[in-house]
């Protein structure tokens, strides 16, 4: 009688079991590597987009008083997506890829598994936040002073804790900040609506209209939280 080789159950279930101990151990670290990278891209972002500004600023794209001084723009002017403030085309080069100026009808931009939102000061005192996509704010001379001095962007987790953990605020400095995300805020965009209702959420108490310096160390911002140099 010949005799039939193959697996056991037993051998199988040990197999399987072994496969399920690898998965336990090396999901959790892809996730966590995702994260980490989800981070560091949303931060390499930021940082371009502020030398982006400063180049916006300085070429005078937008000037909505004639005083010869530029004004700072919004992600779709930057990208070329609508035509500046004041303007007649779009920005060509766009100073910033063109893909971060795919606003969504609430004015938000995806990239890297993270939402920015871009503000810019409003001359009634009001930060005025980025419009629906393919729709540019029309041109307010009473706000252009202001708006030549200061901006101020976020970036948040899409979904928090799976795209990313801690959210991300930059302004004018081109310095990056960062929150933990923990406890106070749990930006996301689940959650975004405190911070649409709060540009100077990540500002120092007292501050208005994206003026001022971020609230630095425990508890400095506005919102709260925690917020300091990302790294």
């Amino acid at each position: 009688m010949r005799k039939e080789s193959g697996f056991t159950l037993i051998e199988l279930m040990i197999v399987i079991a072994i496969i399920a101990i690898i998965a336990l151990i090396a999901i959790p670290n892809l996730l966590s590597s995702r994260l980490v990278a989800n981070e560091t891209s949303t931060i390499g972002t930021l940082r371009s987009i502020a030398s982006a500004q400063a180049e916006f600023q300085a070429r005078q794209v937008v000037d909505q008083d004639a005083d010869g001084v530029g004004e700072y723009g919004f992600l779709q002017e930057l990208a070329g997506t609508v035509v500046p403030r004041g303007g007649v085309t779009a920005l060509d080069p766009p100073s910033i890829s063109q893909s971060l100026g795919n606003a969504d009808a609430a004015g938000l931009v995806t990239t890297s598994g993270y939402i920015l939102v871009m503000f810019l000061p409003g001359g009634g005192g009001a930060p005025l936040q980025e419009s629906p996509g393919g729709t540019a704010l029309a041109a307010n001379p009473a706000d252009a002073n202001v708006q030549e001095t200061r901006w101020c962007l976020y970036a948040v987790p899409s979904n928090i804790r799976n795209t990313g953990n801690r959210a991300f605020v930059i302004n004018q400095q081109a310095e990056v900040y960062a929150t933990t995300n923990v406890g106070v805020q749990n930006y996301d965009l689940a959650n975004i609506a405190s911070l649409l209702a709060n540009p100077d959420a990540a500002y120092e108490q007292g501050s208005s209209n994206l003026g001022g310096r971020f609230g630095i160390g425990v508890g400095g911002g506005q919102d709260g939280g925690t917020w300091v140099p990302a790294s």
